[in-house]
């Protein structure tokens, strides 16, 4: 999908709700490894996790993003679609890369506004993980500072397995390339909510 063609980002596609229950699970895992954790992003105002460098490497998770954005009233949907056009030209305009600490044009006050829309990489932000290579190898990553600060060595808890998710989103994105009939290169958040 070129960047002038916003018309599949506005339809709905019927591989919702298979992405809808993806969500739940990775939400259902969140939640167990939090509390096995005690970590929490209560009172956190998104700085680290909402950032507007986050990427969207999916379709499908693009067009779902634009159907819970097309759900808020208009004076919202105005708003973060300006915030968002004023991100992509912030970093357009930025060599230094300093637009990097502006938060997510979807995050007000610390709430994001389209919660229940909000792709993988946000629903996975905060906690440590791994990924597990066709080759059998892992790859660990970090939580954030908070999740790092709060965690020590004296709590056992399980890492994220994003691995299973991967999967089964590149499943629904070869489902929503084929009924679609194209496909999309990566955006930011605000790129996708820009336009």
């Amino acid at each position: 999908m070129d960047s002038g063609n916003t018309v599949g980002f506005r339809q709905g596609i019927g591989i919702s709700s298979r992405l809808q229950e993806l969500y739940e699970q990775i939400d259902d895992i969140y939640r167990k490894v939090a509390i096995q954790s005690a970590f929490s992003c209560e009172g956190c105002d998104g700085a680290k996790c909402c950032t507007v460098d986050l990427i969207v490497h999916t379709f499908a998770e693009m067009l779902y993003m634009r159907r819970g954005l097309d759900a808020l009233n208009q004076s919202t949907r105005l708003e973060i679609n300006q915030r968002s056009k004023q991100i992509v030209e912030l970093k357009r305009l930025d060599s230094l890369g300093e637009y990097r600490n502006t938060v997510c044009a979807a995050n007000l006050n610390g709430k994001c506004l389209i919660y229940n829309y909000r792709p993988m990489i946000c629903r996975l932000a905060g906690i440590a993980h791994f990924i597990e290579k066709p080759d059998g190898t892992r790859v660990f990553g970090p939580g954030c500072d908070r999740f790092e600060h709060i965690v020590n060595d004296n709590i056992s808890f399980e890492k994220i397995d994003r691995t299973p998710f991967y999967r089964k989103l590149a499943e629904l994105e070869i489902e929503t390339i084929n009924s679609q009939g194209k496909r999309t290169s990566s955006r930011t958040i605000a790129e996708i909510l820009a336009t």
